[in-house]
């Protein structure tokens, strides 16, 4: 009987034993597991305070494009002047803010292909202009391509590209019959790729109103585009002779060896531009912001901010 007791007593003991070393397993599973979502938590709370402050930073940086081009002058814009120079990075607090301003004039406006006009560009000469372009990129069949893209802005259902179209895609969409609020719209459009996108895209926008071409802050691609009678190279050597502070009359530009003879018309040409690209880029810590600001200056000397994206414009 004495020998039964002992063994009983040591089972109970070895039970006993095994329920404390459980308990403390899970005792410490619980902790590491509050101690693991306690961190989380933190890393959490900390990402959208360096986010928020990211974000503050980018829209100061907004802010200096704006009073930078408030107190340019609206006569004329070229490369030479301080909007176009930006601001180089510099390190703050915990972080590195930089920005720089675009002026979208000096690209392909894609809405025009719905509502130019004389006075500033007109379709048929955004569509000459478009085509050059694509054909630049080596992008077969650019009449076409031209063609969809006029499909997708307009309001009707008749042409190369639309719902039918569309409604064959995984998954399915419809055509904008609208004007594009981004020229990354132009990826939706039948028959453009990412690698044509990639060619095009320093070289077009796609602003509310129409415009015309700043022949001051142009590329060697978008000047070639004008004609057919321009090639690249020629195009490269007006940039190149394009004066430090930008082309003073429409017809300096027009008597150039390389346009004269082309038969540009004079206008769809300018000196000065209305709209430009502020990019603010901010790091805070972890966080890490690119801001596109599409802002407009207007004839009462304001610059309005017509828009923002993050990441992309």
């Amino acid at each position: 009987m004495i020998i039964g007791k002992i063994k009983c007593l040591d089972n109970q003991n070895g039970i006993a034993l095994i329920t404390v070393i459980l308990a403390t397993a899970l005792v410490a599973i619980l902790a590491v597991s509050m101690t693991f979502g306690q961190h989380l938590d933190i890393r959490r709370t900390a990402n959208l305070l360096e986010g928020d402050r990211a974000m503050v930073l980018a829209l100061g940086l907004e802010e200096w494009g704006r009073q930078v081009l408030i107190r340019d002058d609206r006569k004329r814009d070229h490369l030479g002047e301080d909007w176009a120079l930006g601001l180089m990075p510099i390190a703050t607090e915990n972080g590195i803010i930089s920005g720089s301003i675009v002026d979208l004039q000096g690209r392909i406006n894609l809405n025009n292909l719905e509502v130019g006009n004389a006075q500033t560009m007109t379709i048929a000469q955004t569509k000459v202009m478009l085509e050059g372009l694509f054909d630049f990129c080596e992008v077969d069949g650019s009449f076409e391509l031209v063609q969809a893209v006029i499909d997708w802005l307009d309001h009707d259902a008749q042409g190369v590209a639309e719902d039918n179209e569309y409604l064959l895609h995984d998954p399915a969409y419809l055509a904008a019959n609208r004007l594009m609020a981004s020229p990354s719209e132009l990826l939706l459009v039948e028959g453009v790729t990412p690698d044509n996108y990639a060619c095009l895209e320093d070289q077009i926008t796609a602003l509310p109103d129409p415009t015309a071409i700043n022949i001051n802050t142009a590329s060697a691609e978008v000047i070639a585009s004008f004609s057919v009678d321009i090639s690249i190279s020629e195009a490269e050597e007006i940039v190149r002779d394009r004066p430090d502070n930008g082309y003073s009359s429409r017809n300096d530009f027009l008597n150039h060896q390389g346009v004269a003879g082309s038969g540009l018309p004079a206008n769809g040409l300018s000196l000065a531009s209305d709209f430009f690209m502020i990019r603010g880029q901010a790091i805070f810590g972890e966080a890490e912001i690119s801001l596109y600001s599409l802002v407009a200056r207007r004839v009462n000397g304001e610059v309005e901010i017509l828009g923002r994206s993050i990441g992309t414009y």
